[in-house]
């Protein structure tokens, strides 16, 4: 977890994989985003994730820790209506906006046949940059610009790092906190 303005580290989980004998977890997105924001619940922050994190039940139950949630949504999920989905008929750069309680969902057409789907805890309007041509939500464009912490702080670890070549996970881990530590400090 990373702040979004300062791409430092904040806090972060080591999933090691499913163990021998252990059976396969379902919802593990959900599961790493609660464990790393157990410390920041009641803060009324805002938490920007991608797709593989982010759900409708996932959405609820940080709204109930005074979280809010803008990220992308995943083509296949069941969250998401007919009529969100990608369509070739839709028209390029228009939007399609859902509401329901405390979130929002807005489809947007990229190009001919190709749609991104967001859901935010935080937005509940129907608001578009109507002086582009490209016209894009509001949700959007506050995801562009947040969504790039954890990028750019593996991008900055990467310029200045001390790992080496080994087959040691151990190592590989021990090397990664050293490089991410490096970066805090």
């Amino acid at each position: 977890m990373c702040n979004a303005r300062v791409p430092y580290a904040i806090d972060a989980v080591v999933y090691t994989g499913r163990q021998p004998g252990e059976d396969v977890q379902k919802n593990l997105g959900e599961k790493i985003v609660e464990q790393l924001c157990s410390g920041i619940r009641q803060t009324g922050r805002n938490i920007t994730m991608d797709n593989f994190f982010t759900s409708v039940p996932l959405a609820e139950k940080l709204l109930e820790k005074n979280l809010t949630i803008v990220g992308t949504l995943r083509q296949n999920k069941a969250d998401i209506r007919p009529v969100m989905k990608k369509s070739k008929s839709r028209e390029v750069h228009s939007s399609e906006f859902g509401f329901s309680g405390n979130m929002t969902m807005v489809s947007y057409v990229t190009k001919k046949g190709k749609v991104v789907v967001l859901l935010s805890t935080m937005h509940d309007d129907k608001a578009v940059d109507d002086n582009s041509v490209k016209k894009k939500p509001e949700m959007i464009q506050y995801y562009n610009k947040t969504k790039g912490g954890v990028d750019t702080m593996d991008q900055m670890v990467r310029t200045y790092s001390c790992k080496w070549r080994t087959r040691r996970w151990p190592m590989v881990l021990w090397h990664n906190v050293l490089d991410v530590a490096a970066l805090n400090a």
